[in-house]
């Protein structure tokens, strides 16, 4: 049965749940506020680890696969070029992070995604270094191109929601009626009144350009920092971690400090050639909140991707989509209002 859906943000939450809905058939409008700073200039790094503890990501088995196979689909899709294979190499930065990694090779879960140390692996100062498959999604093509095929659908509407033009009870924007409505709008979460009770943090990271000439032009470096590589001898590094930042402009302190955690990773000259900053939508226990409004029945959520936003949002939306077409349940883990106390 095809339903009508209203999508609020077109960052890579709403655009990946555009993109589900339309695989469905189903009627919906995109609308978009013009304003994705976060979404186009993320580095777009996907990998299934938290290298800080050494453990697999939340969920990144089936996650990961799901969302590659995703980004592959959807160049097809898209006619356009952003999905990019890449290792991705932890440079180990003392002898008991080695020593945590050689046993997580033991252990079956990590089995599908690390690599078995190699003479090359223990090259890398001072304590050698272990590997992951991973990919990197070129943002701001998968963002545009995203936009450029909804738009062609006649499905892409340039605004921004409030009570003036929206009724939650209706269900009515702009005099349409919807059958249901899913808010993806990101760290700007508290400028709209439905969910401002859901703890949508801001969480402010700012990403360098630099050119570096440096022969691994197809692994991605981390230690401390990460260092990506773009093509043409140019890597993306970064990234900081500012808490509470509602301002997405970059500052000479987070310039200094990226520079100063990328020579974890290296001594060599870098010369910048672009600063960027965006903010991410984060969560007190660091995973999404994705359900129903707490009075309105088809109002729902998809925020807090944070920093694994590009790995979460294909699979979530691919199942918040079920949830809203079909009427399949959500994952209880995401409750939007599990934070509450009272």
């Amino acid at each position: 049965m095809q339903k009508k859906f209203l999508i609020v943000g077109g960052g890579v939450a709403g655009v990946c749940l555009a993109h589900q809905l339309i695989k469905q058939n189903q009627q919906l409008t995109l609308v978009d506020d013009g304003n994705n700073v976060s979404s186009v200039v993320a580095a777009g790094i996907v990998h299934p680890m938290s290298f800080r503890r050494t453990l697999l990501s939340w969920s990144a088995d089936p996650f990961y696969f799901e969302s590659k196979a995703f980004y592959m689909e959807m160049e097809s899709v898209l006619n356009a070029h952003f999905f990019h294979p890449i290792m991705v190499r932890r440079l180990f930065a003392t002898q008991e992070e080695a020593a945590c990694w050689n046993q997580r090779l033991e252990q079956p879960e990590f089995r599908s995604f690390m690599h078995q140390i190699t003479p090359e692996d223990l090259e890398f100062a001072p304590h050698g270094s272990g590997r992951v498959d991973g990919f990197w999604i070129d943002a701001e093509v998968f963002i545009t191109e995203s936009h450029h095929y909804v738009a062609a659908r006649q499905q892409l509407v340039y605004d921004t929601i409030s009570t003036d033009n929206f009724n939650p009870e209706t269900l009515e924007f702009n005099g349409v009626k919807y059958d249901a409505v899913v808010f993806a709008v990101g760290y700007k979460n508290n400028q709209v009144p439905w969910f401002t009770e859901v703890p949508v943090n801001p969480t402010k990271g700012q990403l360098l350009t630099v050119k570096w000439d440096n022969p691994l032009q197809n692994t991605s470096l981390h230690r401390k920092a990460f260092a990506l590589p773009i093509g043409e001898k140019k890597f993306r590094v970064g990234s900081t971690y500012e808490w509470h930042a509602n301002t997405p402009e970059p500052t000479p302190e987070g310039r200094a400090l990226i520079l100063a955690n990328t020579r974890s990773i290296t001594i060599d000259p870098l010369e910048v050639i672009a600063h960027q900053a965006g903010i991410r939508p984060t969560s007190p226990d660091r995973r999404p909140m994705v359900g129903k409004h707490s009075v309105h029945d088809q109002v729902f959520i998809f925020n807090g991707l944070g920093a694994k936003g590009y790995m979460l949002a294909p699979p979530l939306a691919k199942m918040l989509s079920a949830c809203i077409v079909e009427g399949a349940d959500l994952l209880a883990d995401l409750h939007p209002y599990r934070f509450n106390t009272k």
